[in-house]
């Protein structure tokens, strides 16, 4: 009888045993994930966050923070975001949708179905095809793209409207020869999936894309979306979170203010691994397939991108900004997991730190180390203030020694370049960062804030050196 015994607990605690260190390894990779997504949500000051990531089909990870924009309500699995250029993917899907049941073409010239598309280069623009678009080789520029954005409309043609605005645009490149990542790319496929369709781009995506995939709360107006839940979120100055002044853009909507939820991005996370009967098996790879390469194993596709393709690390993805969200998605058919990574704050010089989380929480789940994330300090614009406040206590001392500055010609000098200087700033910052001023205002306003304080003390000192200088000029004659 003990032999018995002995032998059944043996047997138990052998089965036990790895179960119980499974749980474990289960609980330990949670804590990790949990202190890595706090760690970067607490040095980024960001006000709400969803992450959720699955395997098989299925969430081994869910978990929210925060709060919301407006009415500062907890953060849900629930609650919409704005997806940012995540919304050229479902753009880009919904383009496929059309090809999948024959009334567009890949290779089909953008002409063929928008008889007012042109361009002051005819020739160009008559060869600019969908496939050139989508894969973002159609040759307009990403200042070209970035000038027609983010302009708040809420008019439920605000998409033609945008679209048709781009035909005094120039070409930085011919249709074909290299990639240039464009929101004036998506405007316009926006624009033909309304034409071709029939419908409002609104319209078509909730009868053909979210419905079909599950997506009950995504929306692709500013209406819709606020009767499904989103709130405006926030932008960063100096580091610190602001409720966002700028608004929901529905000319925008094609390439970046597409709203969902955690559990709507679940469920296109699931049509990416599985299609679920949406397109033809055909096109549901062909959405998948790389087309330009961008960068040492990276790809551009259809709307997505696709890092090592063909490989075990293969990796397809895209990552969204807008003036208040930033958000990740991203998945590996060899290993068959991914993750959704929602936040309702921004800063272009920010966006490093999301970057990093993304990594950290890909190397945790493959058991290896977290990347560390980066403190988060606003050095520039911090340097831009401690020139500001030198010009302004530069220019009490001059006011004061106001003699000095008459005696000697290098004065006038001096100010003759500050006022160059601060005619120069913003067109050099434009050419250096391929980004209109607006663009600037939005994704980055403490930056933008600094700039014009900086140039109107510029313009002060400028403006002081010079009438002091050029009246001891002027009295020296006499």
């Amino acid at each position: 009888m003990k032999t018995r015994i002995s032998v059944i607990l043996i047997t138990l605690l052998i089965v036990l045993i790895p179960v119980s260190s499974a749980v474990a390894l289960d609980e330990s990779m949670k804590d990790d994930l949990d202190s890595n997504i706090e760690e970067y949500l607490e040095e980024y000051r960001v006000p709400g966050a969803a992450v959720a990531l699955v395997r098989d089909g299925k969430v081994f990870y869910s978990n929210t923070w925060g709060v919301t924009g407006e009415s500062e309500e907890p953060i849900t699995l629930e609650t919409p975001f704005t997806l940012g250029s995540i919304s050229k993917s479902l753009t880009a899907l919904a383009i496929v949708k059309l090809i999948d049941e024959g009334k567009i073409n890949l290779e089909d010239p953008v002409q063929t179905h928008l008889s007012w598309f042109t361009l002051p280069d005819d020739q160009a623009a008559s060869q600019i095809t969908i496939k050139h678009l989508l894969s973002q080789t159609s040759g307009f520029s990403p200042y070209t793209g970035l000038a027609i954005s983010d302009h708040e409309s809420k008019s439920m043609s605000a998409i033609q409207h945008t679209a048709k605005s781009l035909t005094d645009a120039k070409l930085s490149a011919k249709p074909g020869e290299i990639h240039q990542y464009s929101n004036a790319n998506f405007i316009i496929l926006g624009a033909l999936i309304e034409e071709v369709s029939g419908q409002v781009f609104t319209e078509f995506m909730e009868e053909h894309i979210f419905l079909p995939l599950g997506m009950e709360h995504a929306a692709s107006d500013y209406e819709s979306a606020v009767k499904k839940g989103y709130q405006l979120g926030y932008q960063s100055w100096f580091g610190f979170p602001v409720k966002s002044s700028i608004t929901y853009d529905n000319g925008g909507v094609p390439y970046g203010y597409i709203t969902a939820n955690t559990q709507d991005m679940l469920a296109y996370l699931e049509f990416i691994r599985s299609n679920e009967g949406l397109l033809s098996e055909e096109n549901w790879e062909l959405y998948q397939t790389p087309v330009t390469e961008t960068g040492t194993d990276r790809f551009y596709g259809l709307g997505l991108r696709i890092t090592s393709p063909g490989t075990k690390d293969e990796m397809i993805w895209h990552s969204g900004s807008t003036a208040d969200s930033h958000s990740e998605f991203f998945y590996f058919p060899e290993s068959d997991w991914g993750g959704i990574i929602l936040t309702n704050k921004n800063h272009i010089l920010e966006e490093i730190g999301l970057v990093q989380l993304k990594q950290g929480i890909i190397n945790i789940v493959n058991e290896d180390e977290a990347v560390e994330i980066s403190k988060n300090t606003p050095t520039v614009q911090l340097i831009i203030l401690g020139v500001i406040l030198l010009l302004g206590v530069l220019f009490i001392l001059l006011v004061k020694k106001r003699k000095v500055v008459k005696r000697k010609k290098i004065w006038g000098i001096i100010g003759f370049l500050q006022l160059v200087v601060a005619v120069a700033i913003i067109p050099l910052l434009t050419f250096s960062t391929s980004s209109p001023w607006h663009a600037i205002h939005v994704f980055a306003p403490d930056l933008a804030f600094t700039i014009i304080v900086l140039i109107i003390m510029l313009v002060i000192n400028g403006l002081f050196l010079l009438v002091v200088s050029l009246r001891r000029s002027t009295g020296a004659r006499s």
